[in-house]
């Protein structure tokens, strides 16, 4: 029986766990598999857009449960980026961190990876769906369709926009390709004002590779960031784990079934905070912290909770640096004869955790409108009882697919 340890807390010295869920973990022989040099750029400029991303979200929602696709939202933009020239394209390209990386190769760098994404033979179901809808009498250049269908399998869809139905057209594609968890990203009526959509629909659903007991889920105390505790649902688990301990946190791993996927645990210590742990794991991630994982006997007890969230990106990407595409002047002369400029780029979100695995669904709509350390000895104890942090990656390409925040469970 898990027996709580007792955590005395004080609102400057709380501590925040780090959930970082869903890493990918491959088998032995996948794990051998080559990249392409570009396409190991591309998903290291993913994972830093990722970690600037969430980082960028909990300076202005610091006090909110927080969960996002950071990969959803990068394919949206690096779709409407095929489109992008001049000025315009260079913010981008800079904020996305892929300006290092041709066109041409980029192009093929993101289908490459989407490939290897979607490639998964494996215990899990992880779906990815692109699609662009565009109003009668706003041309596409052909190179911009043929880009977005050949590099991203975008599919291409005139809608007119002034159907009362065509709201309900793009919802039912974010249904279906939720599985129904995200019904719906746009409200009708659309205005005459925007021109495309551009978006994105990705899935995961998976079980633990070792499921949680129900019997030893225990309601605990988790402490709040504002010094009071709520009893929450605490599973909990002893076996053997890829673990590690640091001077700033604990970590460990917890594999889905298949073993491509798992979730990545972070709890700060005392000396630590979540702003600091954020603000390093851009750099840290895939050079100081995957490689320290160790097998070790130990006790894991992580909240069970389930999350909605919706966001607008804008106000996020615009202090992130990209500006120009959110204005009037901005240049799309490579996706249309039509002036046009990103007027939002908003993400609707879900995850649930339990005892049984992990179920996250993301949707990406982008809108276009026109002008006018040393190992432990002992076994460990870990008590993820206050708020956390958490990612889904791909280890493979090491492309990071949900993140989140969780406040108050």
């Amino acid at each position: 029986m898990f027996t709580k340890m007792p955590i005395k807390l004080t609102f400057s010295s709380r501590l925040l766990i780090i959930a970082l869920v869903l890493n990918a973990i491959l088998g032995e022989a996948q794990a051998k598999a080559a990249l392409s040099a570009d396409e190991e750029k591309l998903a290291a400029a993913n994972n830093s857009f990722a970690f600037a991303l969430l980082k960028q979200i909990s300076l202005q929602q610091p006090a909110t449960n927080i969960f996002i696709s950071p990969y959803s939202a990068s394919l949206v933009l690096q779709m409407i980026d095929t489109g992008a020239a001049g000025q315009t394209k260079k913010e981008m390209d800079h904020v996305l961190g892929i300006d290092s990386i041709q066109p041409p190769s980029l192009n093929s760098a993101c289908k490459e990876l989407d490939q290897s994404i979607r490639s998964l033979h494996t215990n899990v179901a992880l779906t990815l769906a692109n699609a662009i809808w565009y109003r009668p009498g706003t041309e596409l250049l052909p190179e911009f369709s043929a880009a977005n269908q050949q590099y991203f399998s975008a599919a291409l869809n005139m809608l007119d926009f002034t159907d009362p139905r065509a709201a309900g057209i793009i919802n039912k594609w974010a249904d279906e390709n939720t599985r129904g968890k995200i019904k719906k990203i746009i409200d009708p009526p659309i205005p005459g004002y925007y021109k495309v959509f551009l978006a994105n629909a990705i899935y995961f659903k998976g079980t633990w590779l070792d499921q949680f007991d129900q019997k030893q889920t225990r309601n605990l105390p988790f402490h709040l960031p504002d010094g009071t505790q709520k009893q929450v649902p605490l599973m909990q688990q002893k076996g053997h784990f890829s673990y590690q301990d640091t001077k700033d946190f604990q970590a460990i791993r917890l594999p889905y079934a298949g073993k491509r996927l798992g979730m990545f645990v972070l709890l700060p210590h005392t000396n630590s905070h979540p702003q600091k742990l954020t603000a390093n794991l851009a750099a840290a991630w895939k050079t100081a912290i995957l490689p320290k994982f160790l097998s070790q006997e130990g006790t894991i007890a992580l909240p069970r909770f389930k999350l909605e969230y919706a966001t607008k990106l804008k106000p996020i990407l615009q202090a992130m640096g990209m500006r120009l595409p959110f204005e009037e002047s901005a240049d799309f002369s490579r996706m249309s004869s039509s002036r046009l400029y990103v007027d939002e780029v908003k993400q609707m979100s879900f995850v649930e955790v339990n005892e049984e695995g992990t179920e996250a669904a993301a949707v990406t709509l982008g809108t276009m409108k026109t002008t006018a350390i040393l190992q432990p000895t002992k076994p460990f104890e870990m008590i993820v009882d206050r708020p956390f942090l958490f990612l889904i990656e791909d280890n493979l390409t090491h492309s990071l697919l949900f993140m989140g925040v969780i406040v108050e469970p």
